[in-house]
């Protein structure tokens, strides 16, 4: 197992913080992972299910990003997650991509670039509190029901970023640094995981829309109605219906489970 070092984890160097309940728990989970029929989707869930339960929360995010700059809005997309029905994923979309957002993970982002390699880091080891909470965006991480925050990145050379977020709901205790030593070593020991999170690489023009189209791409990927997602996000049909009508140019499509099918797999002329 790789040791988590200091500058990936976001803590200052100290004595061990894990126990060997700790690593009993990680090596447990690992090998589980390891057992199942290869099946990224069915494994992430499974791994991200017992690290969220080791840490006391049942909500996280697995996505990917095309690209992550430090200077510029990161573009999400989520392929795995929990603890989130269709409302409060309209709500934690629409936090996500409210530009502020991109300034609060930057040091975050500078920091993968820099070392070349994962990081994981709870949101005081990323911003001070007093700039988290006085965030134009806060009302809308609170909208969405979540409090404290814990981030992953890890880099796939040549292929994007795979991002895990770990969620508390509004009032909880923060993460500790323990338990960001815990998600930082069990994420950064499968690597096959991150790989195959990657989307086809057709997906790339997803950094090409604008914000509200990256969103309803999103909602449309989990499989939402255009009715629903017009009242999860509180505007007309027929706005979204215009939404859907760009994205579907965009990549070619004319219909939702083509445009799933493109973004995961290509449409068989893209290899």
């Amino acid at each position: 197992m790789k040791p988590c070092e200091p500058d990936g984890c976001g803590a200052p160097p100290r004595e061990p913080l894990l126990c060997e309940e700790d690593v009993r728990h990680i090596v447990r989970i690992l090998g589980k992972v390891a057992a199942m029929k290869p099946d990224p989707d069915k494994q992430r869930t499974f791994l991200m299910n017992e690290l969220a339960a080791l840490l006391g929360t049942d909500t996280w995010a697995w996505a990917v990003a095309p690209l992550l700059d430090p200077a510029k809005q990161p573009v999400f997309l989520y392929q795995n997650t929990s603890g989130f029905d269709d409302l409060r994923m309209s709500r934690f979309l629409t936090a996500v991509e409210h530009p502020d957002c991109a300034k609060i993970i930057s040091p975050l982002v500078s920091a993968m670039v820099s070392e070349d390699s994962q990081v994981t880091r709870h949101m005081e080891r990323i911003v001070t509190r007093e700039r988290f909470a006085n965030s134009p965006a806060k009302p809308l991480w609170d909208a969405a029901g979540i409090g404290p925050i814990q981030i992953t990145l890890h880099p796939v050379p040549g292929y994007g970023i795979s991002c895990i977020g770990i969620y508390r709901p509004v009032g909880a205790p923060m993460f500790t640094e323990r338990e960001t030593r815990i998600a930082h070593i069990l994420l950064s020991e499968v690597p096959l995981l991150h790989e195959a999170g990657m989307p086809h690489s057709v997906a790339r023009p997803i950094l090409q829309l604008p914000p509200r189209c990256r969103l309803i791409i999103n909602l449309l990927v989990r499989g939402q109605t255009r009715k629903d997602i017009a009242s999860h996000l509180g505007i007309s049909v027929h706005t979204v219906s215009v939404h859907v009508k760009k994205i579907f140019h965009h990549f070619s499509v004319h219909s939702q489970s083509e445009l799933i099918a493109r973004l995961s797999h290509g449409d068989g002329r893209d290899r």
